[in-house]
């Protein structure tokens, strides 16, 4: 379970990748500049800017210091999280905007938990198990169908199962959009 520290020397070997810790990240931050009241002198900076110093830690900082880098990435975290339950900022803000701020949160620390310690997280697993298989290796149709528009030479022999689709054939095939265009768009989402 433990081992080296850190598990990864630069997370997933691309620190700029789509990692859910920067989904996490933008949550945060999100939250923050909605709850922000500019008349006050109350407001959240210390949750944002303890998340922005955790995007230096990791984006920046863990590819060429990777102890200093993760470490980083874990305390301030953890400073992030612990300002965001303790400061009495947040409990004048509804269960709403709590409840997106520790989402945020938790998203960041699963991806952050993940690189730095190599444990199993929650949406690590989340993606290995259903996501990861279907961007990887789409579901095709099991039956081809070519379109009318295209010329097949007489000497060509097409299989059995190959059929000629109409015009209408081919805007009311979902599937074949699901395939084409679903992996390819889940393939650019972090988790």
């Amino acid at each position: 379970m433990f081992g080296r520290f850190p598990a990864e020397l630069e997370p997933d070997g691309a620190v700029f990748g789509p990692h859910h810790f920067y989904l996490g990240v933008l949550l945060i931050l999100l939250v923050c500049w909605i709850v922000r009241d500019p008349d006050s002198k109350t407001a959240p900076w210390g949750v944002a800017g303890l998340t922005l110093l955790s995007v230096f830690a990791f984006a920046l900082t863990w590819p060429y210091y990777p102890v200093v880098g993760a470490l980083g990435v874990l305390v301030l975290l953890g400073a992030a999280t612990a300002v965001s339950m303790v400061r009495p900022f947040w409990w004048r803000y509804g269960l709403l905007a709590r409840s997106v701020l520790f989402v945020g949160l938790f998203v960041a620390w699963d991806d952050a938990l993940s690189h730095a310690l190599g444990w199993r997280t929650p949406l690590d697993a989340l993606w290995v198990r259903y996501l990861y298989p279907y961007v990887s290796d789409p579901y095709v149709p099991s039956d081809v169908r070519l379109p009318s528009d295209v010329r097949v030479p007489s000497d060509v022999r097409l299989p059995s199962d190959v059929r000629v689709a109409s015009e209408w054939d081919r805007l009311l095939d979902l599937e074949s959009l699901v395939a084409e265009y679903v992996a390819d768009a889940l393939a650019v989402v972090a988790l």
